[in-house]
């Protein structure tokens, strides 16, 4: 379940109300096609690969479920939630959320969709005082076992996730594992991000210091031979079931690599 932060106080004011729905209409429209269902490389006769078995925005909620979960299935899960947090980011509208394990029952006919674990997921999203996505404690296992297998003992800064404190609206310090939502972005977008949010100072301030301590940690991020140029950098995020790259130039922007053949030779979290 994810949030996008802000979103009601934008659309007080009438004539914000036509601009931010054509912007929300088209990341809906972009998360659909671009995310939601994965397509196989041209030529394979394999089926393309579907990220979410539902995937419904109601006002500013969006309600994901994945396929049953093994590591495959969960992978893509999280990769595909930091893809739409990342889409979202870029158009200054944040998403908070959580993740959990449990049922769900959907009626077609009447568009219902119910389950036993919205309450926990509702409850865990609204306690937060950042924008980012965290993983229930009761269901972290499981989630962590599927997707990464067992975490590492130095934390990465391309980690798909990391575990701290984070930022909440109770006085309690809760420790969560939390989704990596910002390695692939460029500075400007996460500056605008933070820009956006200093409308509420608490959120901005959880924001700011989760950047601050992944910018502390090790980055995996390889360097690369003349052949890739324009591209000088290769960022990866790795899990047990899937991984998403990004070649960036110099200036560490997104850019295609200049040679047309290459491969991936990784060593897949156990």
């Amino acid at each position: 379940m994810l949030d996008v932060l802000g979103l009601s106080n934008q659309i007080q004011n009438r004539e914000n109300l036509s601009a931010i729905m054509s912007t929300y209409k088209e990341l809906i429209s972009e998360a659909r096609h671009a995310i939601f269902e994965k397509e196989t490389m041209a030529g394979s006769q394999s089926p393309n690969v579907t990220n979410f078995e539902v995937g419904e925005f109601v006002f500013d909620t969006i309600v994901l479920v994945s396929p049953p979960i093994e590591p495959k299935s969960s992978s893509n899960f999280v990769l595909s939630i930091i893809r739409l947090m990342e889409l979202f980011c870029k158009k200054n509208m944040p998403l908070r959320g959580a993740i959990g394990i449990g049922d769900y029952c959907q009626d077609e006919d009447t568009n219902i969709f119910l389950s036993n674990i919205f309450k926990a997921l509702s409850k865990e999203e609204g306690n937060q005082q950042w924008t980012g996505c965290v993983i229930l404690v009761e269901a972290q296992d499981q989630i962590i076992s599927g997707v990464i297998g067992k975490a590492t003992e130095i934390a990465k800064k391309s980690d798909v996730i990391h575990q701290l404190i984070i930022p909440t609206k109770s006085s309690s310090e809760e420790c969560r594992w939390c989704l990596n939502w910002s390695y692939k972005l460029m500075s400007h977008e996460v500056n605008s991000i933070l820009e956006y949010m200093s409308g509420d100072s608490n959120k901005q301030d959880g924001t700011r210091a989760y950047l601050d301590y992944l910018n502390s940690l090790p980055d995996n991020a390889q360097n690369l031979p003349p052949e890739f140029y324009p591209a000088v950098r290769l960022k990866t995020m790795k899990t047990r079931g899937a991984m998403d790259i990004l070649f960036e130039n110099e200036n560490g922007l997104p850019v295609e690599p200049g040679c047309k053949h290459w491969s991936l030779q990784v060593m897949q979290p156990q």
